[in-house]
């Protein structure tokens, strides 16, 4: 079972018998850099970090799906999440803080594809 990093209390509840969910109380950069952390290791990127083509700070959720098994590390993952990563860190960690439900549905709907 692949492994769903998150913020967004809507998937946690919508994915908790599909993926084994980690949800965190943490900004889009933190969750970010908890996958990075887990990429390093040799887990795999099942979604793409920027899903959607939403830029930083278009919403204050943000999902992750990565495999459950560590392997060979993959350069070109690493190099993904990296740029991820370097794109919210420009940002800053401002975030909107209205219409959470509306941004909790988007992030969702993105994982359904």
């Amino acid at each position: 079972m692949d492994i769903l990093i998150t913020n967004n209390p809507a998937c946690k509840v919508h994915f908790a018998g599909f993926y084994r969910v980690e949800y965190f109380d943490m900004t889009p950069l933190e969750i970010l850099q908890k996958v990075r952390g887990y990429v390093h290791l040799g887990h795999g990127l099942v979604s793409h970090p920027m899903a959607g083509g939403l830029p930083p700070g278009t919403t204050p959720y943000k999902s992750v799906v990565i495999t459950a098994q560590a392997g060979a590390i993959s350069l070109e993952n690493i190099g993904i999440i990296e740029n991820a990563t370097e794109r919210y860190t420009r940002h800053g960690d401002f975030y909107p803080t209205t219409h959470l439900e509306s941004h909790q549905a988007l992030d969702l709907a993105l994982l359904r594809r």
